[in-house]
């Protein structure tokens, strides 16, 4: 998700479904091109092909782009969430949100290798006065976030995701939460030495 629009007053974020949409595409075309070709071969693992077919068709389903605007001046957060299976457009009223917070949820695991491989997830959550929760999830399959227009590295993802969720609840009024899951234990250290 990157910033497009930021003023005192109104902010607005996008996550495209471009990333996803040319990795279905590809998906879909290896597929279709493998299934032909082992067909053509007379070939046993033609289903390999199918299987890249179905990933690519699920992944061009499912992708969603994201945006969110928060306006001030009509004191109303706004997220629309488009893909081929349908869209949802939402607004909420500024007085009915208690606060935003961004989950990080950090999981370790270990590659073929042995080393320590980590994974971190950020959630975008709308705290509501009556209970509910909207929540956006801002981690893409691309390593880059884009803050002002400054795509930022894998190094710098957790401040360009505080940064959204600062800015977000500084338009709202509202307090800022981060909450982080799956920090290591003292076991986890002990284990990976």
């Amino acid at each position: 998700m990157k910033i497009t629009q930021d003023t005192q007053t109104y902010l607005e974020c996008k996550k495209s479904a471009l990333v996803g949409y040319i990795f279905s595409g590809m998906l879909i075309v290896g597929g279709v091109v493998a299934v032909i070709l082992m067909l053509i071969q007379n070939a046993t693992n033609w289903w390999v092909g199918l299987i890249a077919l179905a990933i690519g068709i699920a992944v061009l389903l499912l992708n969603k782009s994201i945006t969110l605007i928060a306006d001030g001046n009509v004191r109303q957060i706004r997220i629309t969430k488009k893909s081929l299976l349908g869209a949802s457009d939402n607004s909420y009223s500024f007085n009915d949100i208690k606060d935003v917070m961004i989950e990080e949820d950090r999981d370790n695991e270990r590659d073929s290798d042995g080393d320590r491989k980590e994974k971190i997830t950020y959630v975008l959550i709308f705290n509501f006065n009556n209970g509910y929760q909207e929540a956006i999830n801002l981690s893409s399959g691309s390593s880059n976030f884009s803050v002002g227009g400054i795509n930022m590295s894998r190094f710098s993802k957790n401040n360009a995701v505080m940064r959204i969720g600062q800015r977000v609840a500084e338009v709202i009024g509202v307090p800022f939460h981060h909450k982080r899951l799956g920090d290591m234990n003292i076991g986890d250290v002990v284990s990976s030495v």
